[in-house]
């Protein structure tokens, strides 16, 4: 066994440990600043990040040495991610990688000791989701240091050296179709008023950017709505089950919740539920694409539209680029710019046809 695969291994067997130790531990509260939105809204936004790469891409080489790629993710516990999870390695598989996943459960200590573990590995690049702007900065210099390019995952950051900018959901744009949707139904069904409230994650970037697209939308679309209140779900069903409780209390006549990801919004909906508020008059959106959230659309109800993240093409153009960096087909240098990806919007109409979808790209409707 070569020095790089021994070390690989003992990677490995580390990388475990974290995993099973913080899926066993709930991760410490951190007090962390809000995350700056990094799109502006003039961005090229694309269908599909593969459709051109596809055509670009090498031919897996002969058996030998197989690029070995590391992949940080927040969490395995959304199905969000589960996806992202299997287009990784669909896609390394297609193309004769290896690779060595490590989750940060959103804990910025963790998300460093797994950067730290990946270097000492030595594999070729790192795709890392952040768990703050700093940790991902931080796993960004220490690879740098070490000669490893970074592809980023997750959401938007600063442009850095050695790394290939986001590649991932159009974030704002998504939230001003959520917001676009809140708009045309408050006015069609509760006469252009309407008190909404909002579930955020303010250290994620991107449902920074979900929640402002959300609210600029709603502002345009239906002046007569105000966001009465806005609290931190952190992402989880439970959690933001228990916020909107609060909110509830004291808000109780809110009519519209927009979650930032298909949990919060999960979450919403059961404290909505519990607090018997006519379905007929109530709105939640969430932003995802999870099952949960198609079936409840389909279940009818209060739950009425969600916005579709792409993890299958996000995570299978990630690795591809990671793969083409490690063979030297590709340098950092050749993605100079973020790739935003369109965000399909989910309703009872077309929910039937995303139902079949499961994460695979071959079956995502075609709108």
């Amino acid at each position: 066994m070569s020095t790089k695969k021994l070390a690989l291994a003992v990677a490995v067997l580390v990388l475990l440990g974290m995993v099973l130790t913080a899926c066993a531990a709930a991760p410490a509260t951190v007090q962390r600043p809000p995350a700056e939105v990094q799109q502006t809204g003039q961005e090229e936004i694309v269908e599909s990040p593969l459709e051109e790469a596809t055509e670009e891409a090498a031919p897996a080489p002969e058996p030998g040495e197989r690029p070995q790629i590391g992949v940080i993710q927040i969490t395995l516990e959304h199905e969000y991610q589960v996806t992202l999870n299997e287009g990784f390695k669909a896609q390394a598989e297609e193309m004769g990688a290896d690779t060595v996943f490590c989750i940060n459960n959103l804990n910025p200590e963790t998300h460093v000791k797994c950067g730290d573990d990946l270097v000492a590995a030595g594999v070729d690049v790192i795709i890392q989701a952040p768990a703050d702007p700093a940790s991902f900065k931080a796993v960004a210099d220490k690879a740098t240091a070490a000669g490893i390019p970074v592809v980023n995952d997750g959401s938007p950051q600063p442009k850095m050296p050695n790394v290939v900018p986001f590649i991932g959901t159009d974030s704002l744009g998504g939230g001003k179709l959520a917001g676009e949707f809140a708009a045309n139904w408050i006015n069609e069904n509760l006469g252009g008023e309407a008190e909404v409230a909002m579930l955020t994650l303010p250290t994620f970037t991107d449902c920074v950017a979900r929640n402002e697209g959300f609210e600029q939308a709603l502002a345009e679309g239906a002046p007569g709505a105000k966001i009465v209140a806005a609290q931190d779900g952190n992402g989880l069903r439970p959690k933001s089950l228990e916020v909107t409780e609060n909110m509830l209390q004291g808000n109780p006549d809110i009519d519209v919740i927009f979650g930032c990801n298909d949990d919060s919004a999960l979450g919403a909906l059961s404290a909505l539920q519990a607090a018997g508020k006519d379905p007929e008059k109530t709105l939640v959106i969430g932003f995802d694409g999870t099952n949960g959230a198609f079936q409840e659309i389909k279940n009818g109800g209060m739950f009425r539209a969600d916005i579709v993240q792409r993890p299958d093409l996000i995570s299978r153009r990630q690795m591809e680029i990671a793969v083409q960096i490690a063979r030297g087909e590709k340098t950092v240098e050749d993605f100079p710019e973020p790739t935003y990806i369109k965000t399909p919007v989910v309703t009872p109409e077309n929910v039937e046809a995303w139902l079949l979808w499961g994460g695979d790209p071959a079956k995502a409707p075609q709108d």
